[in-house]
């Protein structure tokens, strides 16, 4: 039976590692690294793999999201989403974030460009962003920049198309993408152009700066055009005028009309109404596009006014105002606006509930912590019990046994104490002889005699020094174990210093019994005995204290 579990186990494994390590197609994943450096050519070797010769179905959710990428980078489309349904449907169980986010974008991006519909497109941004990670900087990028551009084309002007374009170029800072920075500079300026005009210029003088480093002339010329509306805007008339004249003479093939009003715009302002419209006659007269269609009725009505043309003037004036109020008035841009508040207010309380319910589990764990903490307490207070009751049981049980052998202790201790005292006697008596010969000023000093009198003392075997340790200890509760254990840097000769001070002896006995030469070399021992222990205050009230604890 373990045999057989152990198989399945491992045969289990195996297929886990071997899924794992299931390589991508090596085509997919040269088209992936192209991708943005050079579309054309991913696309072409996307294009060329058959999908029949894909075996698994990550590499085809892969190739179909790859392909509609490619299509969107070098065409702006896509024919149909297919490709990128396949795709969502393959990623939709999360299992690789970064390819399921991706999805997410270019089905909005298929609905913004293929069918024209912006808020079902901002829809999709949403999501992708939702699910983007954190360190996901080319999809959130790319969302922000998509969604700052739906923004820009619908004349928002609520500043949110400026956060997006901001968002966008700190991700793209990150990536080092100078293309894509440079495109969020022009974006910036052009909406910094509407009332702040220092902070436009400093954005597309970026712009201009970093396309000519990529050698990006058709970006350059883009943004040049732009700097030059800025400085008409700011009331530099001539600097307009020059910056367009170098764009128009250098780089007419990148620009479109938006130069050629403003040069003649510029004209106008310097009060050169010929130059003014004969640049205007440069232009289409039937613009491409209503916003620049908008611009060309501006340019119209100031010539007029110039020229001192007041029905013109209020002719042009009226279709600029009537056009450039059905654009900003779109419906569309209210529902952009509406909608992403209403997903974003979804987002909101859906992560509100999550932490709601991370915060109810985590309360359900606290309260089951407290419940297994008082069971804990509980039980370990039975067993406390029970221990305390099964020692005092043997406490009694060794009371009981001991008893005899108590009294016979008590006895042998009382031996020792009479012995150990006339011991002491002895020596006590030969120090008074000692101390009485050695000081007496009438007897004639014979320090021989004295010497050889005390010499048994400060030189006394080791039992005598072992009895005194022991003594003390009986006496006084352990005193020199303690002092022992606590002061191991303290020699035998400390020790035997410490036993005498014990023993109340004053500092002239103590001379005598340790052979000093006076009274002083006492209290110098007693204080370097001290220092060497580390104790605050003296010796003496130390061995003082430790006696009668």
């Amino acid at each position: 039976m373990k045999k057989l579990l152990y198989l399945s186990l491992f045969s289990i494994l195996l297929t886990a590692v071997m899924s794992c390590n299931r390589s991508v197609d090596k085509r997919l994943v040269l088209a992936d690294s192209l991708m943005w450096t050079n579309p054309d050519s991913s696309l072409a070797i996307l294009e060329k793999i058959n999908r029949d010769s894909l075996i698994s179905d990550e590499d085809l959710a892969f190739h179909a999201l790859l392909l509609t990428q490619a299509q969107f980078r070098c065409y702006g489309n896509c024919t149909s989403d297919t490709l990128i349904n396949s795709a969502l449907d393959h990623y939709s169980d999360n299992h690789n974030r970064e390819h399921y986010t991706r999805s997410l974008l270019y089905k909005g991006a298929y609905y913004e460009f293929s069918t024209n519909q912006p808020v079902v497109a901002m829809k999709w941004y949403k999501k992708a962003e939702d699910n983007a990670d954190s360190t996901d900087y080319r999809n959130l990028a790319q969302i922000n920049m998509r969604l700052g551009v739906l923004y820009y084309n619908y004349f928002a002007s609520n500043n949110l198309d400026l956060e997006k374009f901001k968002k966008a170029l700190i991700f793209y800072d990150k990536l080092h993408d100078k293309r894509m920075t440079a495109l969020c500079h022009s974006y910036l300026g052009n909406l910094y152009r509407i009332n702040d005009q220092q902070k436009a210029q400093e954005h597309f003088s970026i712009a201009i700066e970093q396309t000519k480093e990529m050698g990006d002339s058709s970006e350059m010329f883009v943004a040049m055009s732009s700097l030059s509306l800025s400085y008409y805007m700011d009331g530099d008339y001539n600097k307009a005028k020059n910056t367009a004249i170098y764009c128009i003479k250098n780089g007419e093939k990148y620009i479109d009309d938006h130069c050629y009003y403003n040069l003649s715009r510029a004209y106008c302002a310097l009060g050169d109404i010929d130059s003014a419209k004969i640049i205007l006659s440069k232009a289409k007269k039937e613009p491409d596009y209503k916003q620049l269609l908008v611009i060309r009725y501006l340019t119209l009505k100031e010539i007029a006014e110039c020229s001192g043309d007041n029905i013109g003037r209020k002719k042009y004036e009226a279709l600029y105002n009537n056009l450039y109020d059905s654009l900003n008035y779109n419906p569309v841009k209210y529902s952009l606006f509406e909608n992403e508040r209403n997903i974003d207010e979804e987002i909101t309380a859906r992560d509100n509930n999550k932490i709601l319910s991370q915060h109810k589990t985590i309360y359900f764990l606290i309260a089951l912590f407290f419940v297994f903490a008082l069971v804990t307490i509980a039980l370990f207070i039975i067993s406390n019990r029970k221990k305390r009751k099964d020692k005092q049981q043997v406490i009694d049980e060794l009371k009981e046994e001991s008893f005899v052998n108590y009294e016979e202790l008590r006895s042998n201790l009382a031996d020792f104490d009479n012995h150990f005292s006339k011991t002491m006697n002895e020596k006590l008596k030969s120090l008074e002889e000692i101390m009485s010969g050695a000081y007496n000023p009438n007897q004639d000093p014979k320090s021989n005699d004295v010497e050889h009198m005390i010499s048994p003392i400060a030189n006394d075997d080791t039992k005598f020094w072992e009895g005194l340790y022991s003594y003390i200890n009986i006496k006084h509760n352990g005193a020199m174990d303690k002092i022992a254990n606590d002061f191991s840097q303290l020699s035998a000769s400390d020790l035997n210093f410490i036993k005498l001070m014990c023993c109340g002896f004053s500092d002239a006995a103590i001379a005598v019994c340790r052979n000093y030469r006076n009274v002083a070399s006492v209290r110098s021992r007693r204080r370097k005995i001290r220092d060497k222990m580390g104790i605050e205050g003296s010796l003496t009230d130390y061995v003082r204290n430790i006696i009668q604890s």
